[in-house]
Protein backbone atom coordinates (compact mmCIF):
# COMPACT_ATOMS: atom_id res chain seq x y z
CA UNK A 1 0.00 0.00 0.00
CA UNK A 2 1.31 3.45 -0.97
CA UNK A 3 2.28 5.95 1.87
CA UNK A 4 0.10 8.67 2.71
CA UNK A 5 2.10 11.74 1.70
CA UNK A 6 2.60 14.60 4.47
CA UNK A 7 0.34 17.13 2.13
CA UNK A 8 -2.70 14.61 2.83
CA UNK A 9 -2.59 14.14 6.52
CA UNK A 10 -2.17 17.89 6.98
CA UNK A 11 -5.18 17.73 5.17
CA UNK A 12 -6.93 15.34 6.81
CA UNK A 13 -6.16 16.63 10.26
CA UNK A 14 -7.33 20.22 9.65
CA UNK A 15 -10.72 18.53 8.33
CA UNK A 16 -11.02 16.60 11.96
CA UNK A 17 -9.87 19.92 13.74
CA UNK A 18 -13.01 21.31 11.94
CA UNK A 19 -15.53 18.12 12.57
CA UNK A 20 -14.92 18.10 16.04
CA UNK A 21 -15.23 21.45 16.44
CA UNK A 22 -18.72 21.32 14.97
CA UNK A 23 -19.70 18.25 16.70
CA UNK A 24 -18.17 19.54 20.48
CA UNK A 25 -19.72 22.84 19.94
CA UNK A 26 -21.95 22.51 23.84
CA UNK A 27 -18.32 22.28 25.28
CA UNK A 28 -16.97 25.42 27.52
CA UNK A 29 -15.58 27.88 25.31
CA UNK A 30 -11.96 27.53 27.12
CA UNK A 31 -12.35 23.59 26.36
CA UNK A 32 -12.51 23.96 22.45
CA UNK A 33 -10.15 27.30 22.71
CA UNK A 34 -7.46 25.22 24.12
CA UNK A 35 -8.07 21.90 21.91
CA UNK A 36 -7.74 24.35 18.95
CA UNK A 37 -5.02 26.14 19.45
CA UNK A 38 -2.97 22.42 20.41
CA UNK A 39 -4.98 20.76 17.35
CA UNK A 40 -3.33 23.26 15.04
CA UNK A 41 0.10 23.86 16.88
CA UNK A 42 0.95 20.30 16.11
CA UNK A 43 1.76 20.94 12.38
CA UNK A 44 3.65 23.87 13.05
CA UNK A 45 5.57 22.03 15.17
CA UNK A 46 6.26 19.06 12.89
CA UNK A 47 7.41 22.16 10.11
CA UNK A 48 10.48 22.94 12.40
CA UNK A 49 11.72 19.39 12.67
CA UNK A 50 14.16 17.73 10.63
CA UNK A 51 12.45 16.16 7.28
CA UNK A 52 14.67 13.31 6.80
CA UNK A 53 11.38 11.10 6.36
CA UNK A 54 10.27 13.60 2.87
CA UNK A 55 11.68 14.06 -0.25
CA UNK A 56 11.73 17.39 -2.04
CA UNK A 57 8.54 16.58 -4.33
CA UNK A 58 6.61 16.04 -0.94
CA UNK A 59 7.71 19.53 0.52
CA UNK A 60 6.65 21.21 -2.06
CA UNK A 61 3.22 20.03 -3.18
CA UNK A 62 2.22 20.40 0.99
CA UNK A 63 3.68 23.87 0.22
CA UNK A 64 1.70 24.76 -2.88
CA UNK A 65 -1.24 23.04 -1.80
CA UNK A 66 -1.24 25.31 1.54
CA UNK A 67 -0.19 28.43 -0.62
CA UNK A 68 -3.22 27.89 -3.12
CA UNK A 69 -5.32 27.30 -0.15
CA UNK A 70 -3.84 30.34 1.32
CA UNK A 71 -4.90 32.56 -1.53
CA UNK A 72 -8.16 31.05 -1.93
CA UNK A 73 -8.90 31.66 1.76
CA UNK A 74 -8.10 35.66 1.17
CA UNK A 75 -10.58 35.55 -1.87
CA UNK A 76 -13.69 34.14 -0.03
CA UNK A 77 -12.70 36.60 2.49
CA UNK A 78 -12.77 39.92 -0.37
CA UNK A 79 -15.70 38.49 -1.74
CA UNK A 80 -17.84 38.35 1.34
CA UNK A 81 -16.63 41.90 2.44
CA UNK A 82 -17.10 43.57 -0.94
CA UNK A 83 -20.45 41.78 -0.74
CA UNK A 84 -21.79 43.43 1.90
CA UNK A 85 -20.20 46.97 1.18
CA UNK A 86 -22.10 46.94 -2.23
CA UNK A 87 -25.17 45.17 -1.80
CA UNK A 88 -25.92 45.75 1.87
CA UNK A 89 -24.09 49.20 2.34
CA UNK A 90 -22.33 48.71 5.16
CA UNK A 91 -19.45 48.33 6.39
CA UNK A 92 -17.87 45.10 7.22
CA UNK A 93 -17.43 43.90 10.84
CA UNK A 94 -14.20 44.04 12.27
CA UNK A 95 -13.91 40.19 12.83
CA UNK A 96 -13.43 40.36 8.74
CA UNK A 97 -10.75 42.70 9.16
CA UNK A 98 -9.08 41.06 11.51
CA UNK A 99 -8.75 37.48 9.63
CA UNK A 100 -8.05 39.45 6.44
CA UNK A 101 -5.18 41.52 7.64
CA UNK A 102 -3.20 39.38 10.49
CA UNK A 103 -2.50 36.08 8.40
CA UNK A 104 -1.33 39.01 5.74
CA UNK A 105 0.88 40.45 8.73
CA UNK A 106 2.47 37.28 9.87
CA UNK A 107 3.20 36.72 5.73
CA UNK A 108 5.09 39.52 6.00
CA UNK A 109 7.13 39.20 9.00
CA UNK A 110 8.48 35.70 8.00
CA UNK A 111 8.75 36.51 4.35
CA UNK A 112 10.91 39.41 5.14
CA UNK A 113 12.79 37.56 7.93
CA UNK A 114 13.64 34.80 5.88
CA UNK A 115 14.64 36.74 2.81
CA UNK A 116 16.65 39.73 4.65
CA UNK A 117 17.51 39.00 7.88
CA UNK A 118 17.00 40.15 11.32
CA UNK A 119 17.95 43.78 10.70
CA UNK A 120 16.59 44.51 7.13
CA UNK A 121 13.67 43.08 8.39
CA UNK A 122 13.23 45.27 11.37
CA UNK A 123 13.87 48.07 9.32
CA UNK A 124 11.34 47.28 6.75
CA UNK A 125 8.30 46.97 9.26
CA UNK A 126 9.15 49.95 10.98
CA UNK A 127 9.23 51.60 7.80
CA UNK A 128 6.34 49.90 6.81
CA UNK A 129 3.81 50.23 9.64
CA UNK A 130 4.91 53.52 10.47
CA UNK A 131 4.45 55.32 7.21
CA UNK A 132 0.85 53.42 7.12
CA UNK A 133 -0.37 54.65 10.33
CA UNK A 134 1.00 58.12 9.64
CA UNK A 135 -1.01 58.45 6.32
CA UNK A 136 -3.93 56.74 8.05
CA UNK A 137 -3.78 59.48 10.79
CA UNK A 138 -3.08 61.87 8.16
CA UNK A 139 -6.11 61.37 6.17
CA UNK A 140 -8.65 60.85 9.41
CA UNK A 141 -6.82 63.96 11.26
CA UNK A 142 -5.63 65.97 8.78
CA UNK A 143 -2.61 67.93 8.73
CA UNK A 144 -3.19 69.63 12.35
CA UNK A 145 -1.43 69.99 15.60
CA UNK A 146 -3.88 66.89 17.16
CA UNK A 147 -3.26 64.52 14.38
CA UNK A 148 1.03 65.69 14.82
CA UNK A 149 0.73 64.25 18.69
CA UNK A 150 -1.41 61.00 17.37
CA UNK A 151 1.31 60.22 14.90
CA UNK A 152 4.21 61.15 17.26
CA UNK A 153 4.69 57.57 18.31
CA UNK A 154 4.68 56.50 14.52
CA UNK A 155 7.14 59.35 13.81
CA UNK A 156 9.58 58.20 16.53
CA UNK A 157 9.14 54.35 15.01
CA UNK A 158 10.64 55.53 11.70
CA UNK A 159 13.33 57.38 13.11
CA UNK A 160 14.01 54.53 15.21
CA UNK A 161 14.32 51.82 11.84
CA UNK A 162 16.71 54.38 10.64
CA UNK A 163 19.11 54.54 13.05
CA UNK A 164 18.82 50.43 13.74
CA UNK A 165 21.22 49.93 11.15
CA UNK A 166 24.10 51.96 13.20
CA UNK A 167 22.88 51.30 17.03
CA UNK A 168 20.81 48.04 16.38
CA UNK A 169 20.44 47.11 20.16
CA UNK A 170 19.63 50.70 21.33
CA UNK A 171 17.15 50.90 18.57
CA UNK A 172 15.70 47.54 19.48
CA UNK A 173 15.19 47.78 23.38
CA UNK A 174 13.73 51.57 22.74
CA UNK A 175 11.53 49.55 20.45
CA UNK A 176 10.32 47.10 22.47
CA UNK A 177 9.98 50.33 25.26
CA UNK A 178 7.74 52.22 22.75
CA UNK A 179 5.38 48.73 22.03
CA UNK A 180 4.69 48.38 25.94
CA UNK A 181 4.06 52.34 25.90
CA UNK A 182 1.81 51.68 23.00
CA UNK A 183 0.07 49.00 24.40
CA UNK A 184 -0.79 50.20 27.63
CA UNK A 185 -2.17 53.56 26.01
CA UNK A 186 -4.49 52.07 23.33
CA UNK A 187 -5.55 48.80 25.15
CA UNK A 188 -8.56 50.17 27.10
CA UNK A 189 -10.10 51.67 24.30
CA UNK A 190 -9.56 49.09 21.97
CA UNK A 191 -10.99 46.24 24.73
CA UNK A 192 -14.31 48.83 25.44
CA UNK A 193 -15.23 48.07 21.81
CA UNK A 194 -14.99 44.48 20.95
CA UNK A 195 -12.68 41.45 21.31
CA UNK A 196 -11.98 41.33 17.60
CA UNK A 197 -10.88 44.37 17.52
CA UNK A 198 -8.69 43.84 20.19
CA UNK A 199 -6.51 41.24 17.94
CA UNK A 200 -6.60 43.32 15.27
CA UNK A 201 -5.02 46.41 16.64
CA UNK A 202 -2.37 44.57 18.61
CA UNK A 203 -1.76 42.60 15.33
CA UNK A 204 -1.12 46.21 13.51
CA UNK A 205 0.63 48.06 16.28
CA UNK A 206 2.50 46.62 19.30
CA UNK A 207 2.86 43.28 17.87
CA UNK A 208 5.03 44.90 14.77
CA UNK A 209 6.85 47.23 17.19
CA UNK A 210 7.73 43.54 19.49
CA UNK A 211 9.28 42.07 16.43
CA UNK A 212 11.10 44.99 15.59
CA UNK A 213 12.92 44.98 18.38
CA UNK A 214 13.50 41.52 19.72
CA UNK A 215 14.81 40.88 16.28
CA UNK A 216 17.40 43.85 16.52
CA UNK A 217 18.23 43.07 20.28
CA UNK A 218 18.62 39.29 19.30
CA UNK A 219 20.73 40.10 16.63
CA UNK A 220 23.45 42.30 18.72
CA UNK A 221 23.71 39.74 20.92
CA UNK A 222 24.32 36.89 18.74
CA UNK A 223 26.76 39.31 16.88
CA UNK A 224 28.40 40.10 19.78
CA UNK A 225 28.60 36.48 21.50
CA UNK A 226 30.11 35.19 18.02
CA UNK A 227 32.71 38.10 18.25
CA UNK A 228 33.51 37.06 21.62
CA UNK A 229 33.75 33.22 20.61
CA UNK A 230 36.12 34.38 17.78
CA UNK A 231 38.07 36.74 20.25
Amino acid sequence: MKKISISMLKSLWLFAIVIVTMIAGGLPVWVLSIFVVVALALPLIREHRPKTDLDERQIHISYFSSHIAYYVFLSLILLVMIREFFSQHKEPDTQWYMVLLVPLVIKLFISLFQNYGAVTMARWIGFIFSAIWILFVAFSHGFSPGALIEAAPFLLIGILAWFAKKVPLIAGIALLLLAIGMTFRFYPAWVAKNFYLVILMLSLIPLPVTLSGAALVWHSLYERKQFQQAG
